[in-house]
């Protein structure tokens, strides 16, 4: 017994660490005005396409990762995502002042993005596994980690990109440093990390509703009617988060928030969504999934609709609750996946409709820049922000559905197994 704690605890701080060691996925909003100054055919809405098509290919590479992982081992996606997250920041290092925004798109956004959705994938899903019986905690813990990367990686890229040794080559370097740093981590957290024998399981004692659930394949699952209020619910969200992430900083100067306050309101933001994935993810394993998000669905309408006016900080506080309603639920959809559709397929299912998310992330973005065209001269996004208050309302429909479909759903299955 004491062998299989072990093993539980070492494979458990290995996936941490490699969520840990990925978080940059979130830090463009650090890189994108020296990044603008630095490249000099780059302006604003180029910039800001990059954290759209970075957190798109961290989708797909999230699925396609998913997939591998169910047939292969989690420790090889790990290590394969490493590979891609390396490649992607070190040829991201190399451009030229003159690249040309399309050059990043495939280095930092498709490659380093597709890589950082392989470790994603090969971590959560592996440590969903070790924890059947806590999915939305063992979630929440992941995901958790993921979220307080921000925590350690913004302060420390903003502190390399004014280093004086660097001087006019930061931005490159910067790149470059946290491309060798963090691969060396992910590697060496990535050679421990397994998925947990039948043995283990065995030994939790676990309730029949875990152990003879019907283990549905990605096939069946896209045929089922909760995957698609699930797919609802991720693509229609976390619109309010994709809108004001690029333009924390831009708001911020606009409404005379202090250079200070800004930069804290970004800083912090991390423990906020740290926090809020691992409180979300308990609280779902207390009160349900679908309720849990029905109430995270409600605070994303109130606070679409105040970043529309507040100020001082008010406005850090609104921020950062959109960034909280934006977290908790990535602790919660893998676990409602997993118990609606079973562990065998975890990776895949939850993978197709995570997809969603990342045709989100550039569908509200672009939406955004096409609606409030003048919004990098005057300030006013309003409109964007009316519209994610809106589209709000779809999950407050899409999850009491969810609930109702997936009884539904397991009660025919309890039929069939009579």
């Amino acid at each position: 017994m004491e062998k299989k704690k072990q093993s539980n605890i070492l494979t458990v701080v290995a996936c941490l660490v490699v969520m840990f060691s990925i978080g940059i996925v979130y830090l463009w909003s650090v890189f994108q005005g020296p990044a603008t100054q630095h490249y000099v055919l780059w302006d604003s809405a180029s910039a800001r396409m990059l954290s759209s098509i970075m957190i798109f290919m961290f989708i797909f590479g999230n699925m396609i990762g998913g997939f591998l992982q169910d047939k292969w081992s989690p420790r090889f996606v790990i290590l394969f995502g490493a590979g891609l997250f390396f490649a992607g920041l070190f040829l991201t290092s190399l451009l030229g002042v003159n690249a040309a925004p399309w050059t990043a798109y495939i280095t930092y956004g498709a490659v380093a993005g597709c890589g950082v959705g392989f470790a994603y994938a090969g971590s959560l899903n592996c440590i969903q596994k070790w924890f059947p019986h806590r999915r939305g905690f063992a979630s929440g813990l992941s995901v958790c980690a993921f979220g307080l990367s921000a925590v350690v990686l913004a302060p420390l890229s903003e502190k390399l990109l004014v280093l004086p040794a660097f001087g006019e080559n930061a931005v490159p370097l910067t790149f470059r440093t946290i491309a060798i740093v963090f691969t060396v981590l992910i590697v060496i957290a990535g050679l421990f990390v397994k998925n947990p024998k039948e043995e283990y399981l065995k030994s939790l004692n676990l309730p029949a509703k875990h152990t003879n659930q019907k283990q549905y394949t990605p096939g069946e699952v896209v045929k089922t009617a909760p995957f698609w209020c699930l797919v609802l619910t991720v693509f229609f969200l976390p619109s309010v988060f994709f809108i004001l992430n690029p333009l924390v900083k831009t708001l911020a100067v606009f409404r005379e928030i202090p250079a200070a306050q800004a930069s804290l309101t970004i800083s912090l933001s991390g423990i906020v969504q740290a926090v809020s994935r691992l409180l979300c993810g308990i609280v779902s394993d207390k009160i349900g999934r679908a309720r849990t998000v029905f109430i995270i669905a409600v605070l994303s309408l109130i606070a679409a609709i105040l970043i529309t006016f507040v100020t001082g900080w008010f406005y850090t506080v609104v921020v950062w609750l959109i960034f909280f309603v934006y977290a908790g639920p990535s602790s919660i959809y893998p676990a409602m996946a997993t118990d609606a559709y079973g562990t065998k397929h975890s990776g895949g299912n939850y993978g197709i409709a995570l997809i969603f998310l990342g045709i989100s992330s550039p569908v509200f973005t672009i939406i955004s820049n096409q609606i409030n065209a003048d919004g990098a001269v005057t300030g006013d996004y309003t409109t964007s922000f009316v519209l994610a208050a809106c589209v709000c309302i779809v999950p407050l429909v899409a999850l009491p559905l969810f609930d109702m479909f997936k009884k539904r759903m397991q009660k025919k299955e309890a039929e069939n197994q009579v």
